[in-house]
């Protein structure tokens, strides 16, 4: 399994990434995604902000529809894998299942189910 996405697979869920949030969540604007290695990094501007919130990190697990899920944790100023709470959703998907399973607790329920 390669340990970092390649360029085509980036480029593709940065695309993914940002058409899934506009449609669900269309008052946050385009989201911030950015990647770094094996992560992608997700931020948007919530209401009553000014600056993009850290909101989710993906961890590519050898596919372009397999992430490794994590929340940010404003209280700790970090990512985390192993608290996102499985009532929400699986450790594991498709960045837009990362995107529904932590976006609703940052920004509400998405307009598109």
């Amino acid at each position: 399994m390669p340990d970092t996405p390649s360029e085509p697979t980036r480029t593709a869920v940065t695309q993914r990434i940002t058409a899934h949030v506009t449609r669900g969540w269309p008052d946050l604007g385009e989201p911030v995604v950015r990647h770094h290695g094996q992560f992608c990094y997700v931020s948007a501007v919530l209401p009553g902000h000014h600056d993009p919130t850290p909101i989710l990190r993906l961890r590519y697990q050898g596919s372009a529809d397999r992430w490794a899920i994590g929340i940010y944790l404003a209280s700790k100023d970090r990512y985390t894998e192993s608290e996102l709470p499985t009532s929400f959703g699986p450790e594991t998907g498709t960045p837009e299942q990362g995107i529904d399973h932590t976006f609703i607790l940052y920004a509400g329920p998405s307009l598109h189910p």
